[in-house]
């Protein structure tokens, strides 16, 4: 079997168990084993599906005790999977088997069909459906099998092994593993020792010493030679299991009958197949010679072979230690087959993202290891054009690519080891650093979500803890930690009822110090739950006391589910896709009053002009959900204004007031985002069904000037400070008014508002309007002052709705 396949135990028993049914096959299998493979056959006899062979209804399936009652049985439990059962029956599906097919019969199953039934009916036309698509899989498949197992086949056939000269590549002392081995331990403590000086440049030496044939009998002296078949048939020598061969296929040609007047097969001896376990006590014993001294060269192709090797026979455990390369050394446990895999796979999609100029890919390279492991590198009657050999061009063009063969042979064995084509890891980043962790239960989106958030806060890790701040979330000593994100739920503490009956947060991380303490993460923020009593919640964000209300701020903004500082008045809106609301949708899907089968927002579209890295002004068009995020606003007392500093944030309130189902929150939002650098269009109907319909059409309408409402018109005058009454007044007397709307912008402190006008910035601002150039705001200086003008100008642009 492939070195490569050595790794895991399974594939050496499936290969012994295969090695039995020949043997049993053959009459010469012990006693006991031969027992077994005939128990192993019984019990395969529920599974497997036996045509009734008759003409008439040869694609129903015969029962179970219809079949062990007929003939074929013995002769099923004797030679099922030898060369004998596929010389007489050949098995027949339209596609791959799928276990959770309950549909049993030869459609949805491989059927086993005799091969002198399927000649003559291949080519017949059928009117029942069954029939006629039996008969195309035979047409389709049968010959091309018949190639293979056509009845010509005897197991006891001899062949005569000779050495051909100049055929063989590795049948030579400096293409062989021992070679390599020897010059490992003589010069394990030379640091200039590199792979050009042992294999050369022919990719095709690291190929041979790399796809080792490995055989199990801990009897046998060590090793014997072995090569592919010669085909002599025809004028034209070819050999069945060479690389690249025109074959195509590894079939049984050890015991085809070649018609002729020679009762034998030649086989051309190429190279060495050595027994495990003598390999294995050679390895062993170059290890032991170091004395637990690391290799001393650095080169990766020779460090990289010994890795090869140590994982492929065991001794990667024990001896990873004594190899010199880098990148094992950032490995969290130094011998982790899993975390090394993540790294191998890493380092192969680093080399591909760099050499992608020619067409050398990972699966062409898998692909010839593949080959190479089961078939033998000829120098003689290779085929010039086959794949095999345009890639081995390719591969000696440039020597980095054999660095690259070996990582994806390390990647092979590994995939064998771990019994995982990929495995799955979360990137978490602490202490400025990415690790990769393997976790014990695995999801896309807690890898997602925890890639995020270690990339945007600050965690560090000591000793094996991860921590945020002093808070300790993660375990990550054990090879595979438990990492986990929680759900909790939070009610109001208020009294107020609205259509939100809870609030729940997802992704949230539990402290390892207690199990009723937890950590949530929206934006910039962090919230801090603790569970008092298994009842009582206590909140702090970013380490100020607040709790879950529902608050009546105005007409406008009414009933929001919010957070309120314990110690004042102001109110927090967190929106975030982590927040769920459980909404009393209140009839609100019923056809006559909603008839919405999508969001609001969903059926909303942005264009927006924006500068791409040549500073060439473009536009981008978008959908309106697809730009939610995360963000804070903060709502002060005692005005409760709406008060935004992005449009980033107006489009996550927009989305947040469709979902808690707030029509009057929704035109108040509608009506700021709509005076942003952002055109908004509504897609009222797609084709011939409606989108957009019920309170949330008649929102967009009042919002657009296209309807009247005066129920709105009062809620909203209230909001906005309507700076057109004060037109005719004179220039002062405007400015006293706008300063005198503007503190309500601001928190409120100590009774008092936080910013409020004074006269010298009154006069500044009248110097700005009357000014006749335009008036450019300093980066640098004052924040105050400039964020006191800022703020006036801003009111007036963005506040006033007329």
């Amino acid at each position: 079997m492939p070195q490569f396949e050595v790794g895991q135990q399974e594939l050496i028993d499936i290969h012994h168990y295969t090695y039995l049914i020949d043997m049993c096959s053959l009459g010469k299998a012990p006693e006991a084993l031969g027992q077994l493979v005939l128990d192993m056959n019984e019990e395969l006899a529920q599974k497997i599906y036996y045509s009734t062979q008759n003409r008439n209804n040869y694609h129903k399936i015969m029962k179970s005790n219809q079949f062990e009652n007929s003939k074929a049985y013995r002769h099923f439990l004797q030679h099922f999977m030898g060369v004998e059962w596929f010389g007489e029956y050949i098995g027949l599906g339209l596609s791959d088997i799928n276990p959770k097919e309950k549909d049993i019969n030869c459609l949805t199953q491989t059927v086993f069909y005799s091969q002198d039934l399927m000649r003559s009916q291949q080519f017949r036309q059928e009117y029942e459906f069954e029939k006629e698509c039996v008969n195309e899989m035979a047409r389709a498949n049968s010959r091309r099998f018949n190639s293979m197992f056509n009845g010509r086949h005897i197991a006891t056939r001899q062949y005569r092994a000779e050495v051909s000269i100049g055929k063989g590549y590795t049948y030579s002392k400096y293409n062989t593993l021992m070679h390599f081995l020897n010059v490992a331990e003589a010069y394990w403590s030379n640091p200039d020792v590199n792979n050009i000086q042992v294999f050369g440049k022919d990719i095709r030496t690291l190929l041979a010493i790399t796809c080792q044939k490995i055989f199990f009998n801990p009897r046998h002296c060590g090793y014997y030679y072995y090569g592919p078949l010669e085909l002599r048939g025809n004028y034209r020598v070819e050999l069945d299991l060479a690389l690249g061969s025109a074959t195509g296929n590894a079939g049984p040609q050890v015991s085809m009958t070649n018609g002729g007047r020679s009762d034998l097969n030649y086989l051309t001896i190429v190279d060495r197949v050595y027994e495990f376990s003598y390999l294995k006590g050679i390895l062993q014993s170059l290890f032991d010679s170091a004395k637990g001294a690391r290799f001393k060269s650095d080169n990766g192709v020779l460090n990289l072979m010994m890795l090869s090797l140590q994982l492929d026979f065991g001794l990667f455990d024990e001896y990873a230690k004594l190899l010199n390369i880098p990148f094992m050394k950032d490995l969290q446990h130094e011998a982790d087959t899993k975390e090394l895999q993540v790294e191998i796979a890493n380092l192969i999609y680093d080399f591909d993202r760099k050499h992608n100029e020619d067409a050398v890919t990972r699966s062409k390279v898998e692909h010839l290891i593949f080959q190479a492991s089961y078939n033998f590198i000829v120098n003689k009657n290779f085929d010039l054009h086959s794949n095999q050999f345009k890639l081995i061009q390719m591969l000696n063009g440039d020597p980095d690519y054999q660095e690259y063969v070996l990582l994806c042979k390390i990647y092979m064995s590994l995939c064998q080891i771990n019994k995982s084509v990929e495995v799955d890891y979360y990137k978490i980043k602490c202490n400025g650093l990415f690790h990769i962790v393997i976790p014990q239960n695995f999801s896309k989106k807690t890898s997602d979500y925890l890639e995020h958030i270690t990339i945007h806060h600050s965690f560090s890790e000591s000793e094996g803890i991860m921590k945020y701040d002093d808070i300790s979330v993660f375990d990550l000593r054990p090879h595979q930690p438990e990492i986990n994100l929680y759900t909790i739920k939070l009610q109001s503490k208020t009294d107020v009822q609205s259509m939100v009956k809870y609030i729940e947060f997802t992704n949230v991380f539990q402290t390892l110090s207690s199990e009723e303490q937890y950590l949530v993460f929206i934006g910039d923020n962090v919230i801090l739950v603790d569970v008092v009593d298994g009842k009582e919640m206590n909140i702090r964000i970013n380490q100020v006391d607040a709790n879950v209300s529902t608050i009546f701020f105005n007409e406008a903004i009414s009933f929001i589910p919010c957070f309120k500082y314990t110690e004042g008045e102001d109110v927090i809106v967190f929106t975030s896709r982590n927040i769920h609301y459980l909404v009393d949708k209140g009839g609100q899907f019923c056809p006559d009053y909603y008839g919405m089968k999508h969001e609001v927002v969903d059926c909303m579209f942005s264009d927006e002009l924006f500068s791409d890295l040549n500073d060439d002004p473009r536009f981008r068009q978008s959908k309106l959900s697809d730009l939610v995020t995360e963000s804070k606003v903060v709502v002060y007392f005692p005005d409760y204004l709406l008060l935004v500093s992005s449009r980033q944030q107006l489009i996550n309130l927009l989305d947040y007031a469709v979902y808690i189902r707030n029509v009057s929150f929704f035109i108040l939002v509608l009506f700021m985002l709509e005076r942003t650098s952002m055109k908004l269009r509504y897609e009222e109907r797609k084709d011939k069904v409606v989108q957009i319909t019920g309170p949330w059409k008649d929102a967009i309408l009042y919002m657009l000037g296209n309807s009247q409402n005066s129920r709105y018109d009062s809620i909203f005058k209230k909001q906005f400070f309507d700076i057109n009454q004060y037109k005719n007044l004179p220039l002062r007397e405007f400015i006293d008014k706008l300063c005198e709307n503007f503190p309500r912008y601001q928190r409120f402190v100590d009774g008092e508002y936080q910013i409020v006008p004074r006269e010298k910035q009154k006069r500044f601002l009248e110097r700005i309007i009357c000014g006749e150039e335009c008036f450019h705001f300093s980066e640098v200086g004052s924040g105050k002052t400039k964020g006191e003008k800022m703020r006036c100008c801003d009111r007036y642009r963005f506040t006033h709705k007329t």
